[in-house]
């Protein structure tokens, strides 16, 4: 025996007693005991930071009841809400009041009929409580997914624990906790949504025989879903169905047929083909109908000519007259707020202010630097996205099926930097596409450092939980910041945490 050969069978034991060491994250996210004890712990410590160390479920917060009297108008064949309901927010057309939330958060609440009257039980928290948990554990999900999909050799649990840390403790999903106010009910469910989608999604693209059975009609269902709840990450979901959809018919129908008539009649004829556009019709027509019924047009998300708020700030009325709801010129601007919240400092200062004010209804504290909240997501997502169009360490089909996903799910980023309001909590918007690229990159990552020394590998591992702790701090205190800034939040509450962000307070 070589002395090559012995120093190889000495790394070949060093690396299997290290995956050996290392297995304890990822058997506590495979037991299903070890999964729910963990979300138990998770559950508790988010209940904890939302209701302000209180722990209570059913507790008043800024326009809570609004979801609830939704639905009993809903009951009643109605598309309105009770005026002292919606308060500042309502929409008054025809001498009716309106909100422009979707209506799904509304409809959660059925199943609590048989138990309770929803007109008097405050929902609000639960119900965010349970999106944001739902969200980060089917964020793990794919982490763990991600993690058993690479050579055994390859496998880090040092790195999964790190990364799994991140997801629970940093980023938006943590932050958005200061409240659960009206305006994140729905994102907090758009963006669960949005993780189940990606969920199925990389299950198809790590699994050589691609779709299982029904996971396109799935998908269309979350999308369709989504768009009832938050157009923004819904028309991502839908697109990123119908891009699916169409590259699955290409493969199956069209890439080996004679001509085009017959690929597509076969498509036409394939039910598993068929089904996802007609669940995504379907909820077209719901959410056509929904919107006909507020706004007199079935494309009319929302028309804030009727917004009680925004009749208030004409500058916002200016903005929205002469450059649209929606405007792609603004996307620059959206970009620099949502990566380094700089217009946000600039609102105020001549001559930027402005330029701004012009273009814009308006721009929320406080400003974030993702970064600084969740480097690890965004460093990952970085790696995900250039090793996917360059070298992907994947099948043909699975990099399409990724690559595809990514291209609809980024039709959100595109939409929330063209609208005309920024804020801190539609930093969520971004969700979909930024994990998605992330657990691409951290796979890349796995497979790339599989075949590093052990110092390359420490060096690796110290970076990571620099960030990851990095991350943690910062979104806690960007978090205090929140419950500080946030109207949302009992006046006793601002004023005892003002002590440690007097910049964020006001009056």
């Amino acid at each position: 025996m070589t002395a090559r050969d012995r120093a190889s069978i000495v790394s070949l034991g060093e690396r299997s007693a290290r995956v050996g060491r290392e297995a304890l994250t990822a058997r506590l996210l495979s037991s299903p005991t070890g999964f729910t004890t963990l979300m138990m712990v998770i559950t508790a410590y988010y209940l904890f930071l939302l209701s302000n160390g209180t722990f209570k479920l059913f507790a008043p917060e800024l326009l809570s009841r609004v979801f609830d009297n939704m639905l009993v108008h809903l009951l009643h064949g109605e598309f309105t809400v009770d005026r002292n309901v919606i308060d500042f927010e309502a929409f008054t057309r025809d001498g009716k009041t309106y909100s422009y939330f979707g209506v799904f958060p509304a409809l959660l609440r059925l199943v609590t009929i048989p138990f309770t009257n929803v007109a008097t039980v405050e929902f609000a928290r639960v119900s965010c409580l349970t999106a944001v948990v739902i969200f980060v554990a089917l964020q793990l999900r794919m982490l763990l997914m991600v993690y058993n999909s690479v050579p055994l050799a390859d496998r880090s649990s040092s790195t999964l624990t790190i990364i799994a840390a991140a997801t629970v403790l940093s980023g938006p999903q943590l932050y958005i906790l200061g409240t659960a106010s009206i305006y994140h009910e729905p994102i907090l469910w758009s963006v669960a949504m949005g993780a189940a989608f990606n969920l199925l999604v990389l299950r198809a693209a790590l699994n050589t025989q691609g779709w299982g059975r029904g996971d396109l009609i799935l998908l269309a269902l979350l999308g369709g879903l989504a768009i009832n709840t938050r157009p923004t990450i819904g028309v991502a979901l839908c697109l990123g169905t119908v891009l699916l959809v169409g590259w699955e018919a290409w493969c199956r129908h069209g890439r080996d047929s004679s001509s085009a008539s017959a690929a597509i009649g076969a498509t036409m004829r394939d039910l598993s083909m068929v089904l996802p556009m007609v669940v995504l019709a379907l909820f077209g027509l719901v959410v056509g109908l929904v919107n006909f019924e507020r706004w007199g047009n079935p494309l009319v998300f929302a028309d804030f000519h009727y917004h009680y708020w925004t009749l208030r700030n004409p500058n916002r009325i200016a903005a929205i007259d002469n450059y649209g709801e929606f405007n792609l010129g603004r996307i620059w601007i959206g970009a620099l707020y949502y990566s380094t919240g700089i217009p946000y400092l600039l609102w105020h200062v001549p001559p930027f202010a402005g330029y701004l004010s012009a273009r814009l209804g308006g721009i929320e504290a406080p400003p974030i630097v993702p970064l600084f909240t969740n480097p690890l997501t965004v460093l990952l997502a970085a790696v995900g996205v250039f090793r996917l169009w360059h070298r992907p360490l994947l099948p043909p089909n699975g990099a399409a099926i990724l690559r595809l996903a990514l291209l609809g799910t980024a039709s959100a980023a595109v939409l929330i930097c063209a609208a005309s309001y920024y804020a801190m909590r539609y930093h969520f918007d971004f969700s979909p596409f930024m994990t998605l690229a992330a657990v691409v990159g951290y796979r890349a990552i796995l497979i790339s450092s599989g075949e590093s020394s052990v110092r390359q590998r420490s060096r690796l591992g110290f970076v990571a939980t620099s960030l990851c702790v990095l991350g943690i701090l910062i979104s806690h205190y960007v978090l205090l910041i929140h419950k500080v800034w946030s109207i949302g939040e009992p006046m006793e509450v601002r004023r005892t945490l003002a002590v440690f962000a007097p910049f964020a307070f006001r009056p």
